[in-house]
């Protein structure tokens, strides 16, 4: 008797970041967020995040700073501080120690 490995359930990932804030995806490191307004985040691991709806500012240390449209992706270094800034809701993919 041969056992056919199960294949998991699709997800939409803007929807439940739309219902909940914060939505672990199930059997990975990623979660998604949603970025209804300014956060301020003080990184102690690396972050990576990749936009998958609106627009996005990142506000880096030192007055720098990165727009990211949906598709978009950036790795940020541990120990810096910095703040989300939406230019609408948006809702991001992260995976922290990356």
């Amino acid at each position: 008797m041969t056992v056919e490995p199960e294949v998991g359930q699709v997800l939409s990932l803007i929807s439940l970041a739309k219902s909940e804030q914060r939505f672990a995806v199930p059997g990975s490191n990623l979660e998604v967020l949603s970025v209804p307004s300014r956060q301020t985040h003080e990184l102690s691991t690396s972050l990576w995040l990749s936009v998958l709806e609106g627009d996005l500012i990142i506000d880096l240390p030192h007055g720098d700073f990165r727009t990211l449209k949906p598709g978009d992706c950036l790795s940020l270094p541990a120990g810096i501080t910095v703040h989300f800034e939406p230019l609408e809701f948006t809702v991001v993919l992260v995976q922290a120690g990356a």
